[in-house]
């Protein structure tokens, strides 16, 4: 799947993404020329700009797929850290299904049909929990498929001052998306 992601973002999402930098290419030139008094007051150093920052982008753009596994692989690392803070045992023990045992057999009927009852309980609720896991990590798993595949679209825009907005957004939203893992654990 991971692969699949991978291709389709290089061959289709990718040359659809080199149009969009074209036309923010030649408008970010055309806003440059315009830009002093209409042409009546030209520095030839804007194309050298125009040039340098074009040149960024199109380095910007055919590194996208490493951009965005670069942001993924540090939330990948800070938040495998941060699993490792929580700490504790929890495994079952003979000795304690020994002790569990004989407290249940000391019980009366009642206490046991409540314990039964609270039981049947939770383990609804937990099959309940198991669903919205469920929707939930696969959510996850498809905005992530989503973000990553269509990356190249939203870093085409990072060169222009008008529309580099939309890139940084897509960035800030990438790191967030990394990151949730730290808010689960």
């Amino acid at each position: 799947m991971f692969s699949m992601i991978e291709n389709l973002s290089e061959t289709v999402v990718l040359p659809i993404a080199g149009l969009v930098l074209t036309f923010v290419a030649t408008y970010e030139l055309i806003q440059l020329i315009i830009e002093k008094n209409n042409l009546h007051d030209l520095d030839t150093w804007i194309f050298f700009k125009w040039s340098f920052k074009t040149a960024a982008a199109i380095l910007i753009l055919s590194n996208t797929w490493n951009i965005v596994m670069a942001v993924f692989d540090v939330a990948q690392h800070v938040v495998n850290n941060a699993g490792g803070l929580i700490q504790g045992d929890t495994n079952i023990t003979p000795g304690m299904v020994a002790g569990l045992k004989a407290e249940l057999e000391l019980m009366d009927v009642g206490p046991l049909l409540g314990l039964w009852l609270q039981s049947m309980l939770v383990k609804s609720t937990m099959y309940a929990l198991n669903i919205a896991i469920f929707v939930v990590v696969w959510g996850r798993m498809i905005e992530i498929y989503m973000r990553t595949s269509l990356a190249p679209i939203p870093l085409a825009t990072l060169s222009n001052r008008e529309m580099g907005h939309i890139g940084q957004n897509y960035l800030k939203s990438l790191c967030a998306v990394g990151f949730q893992g730290c808010q689960r654990q």
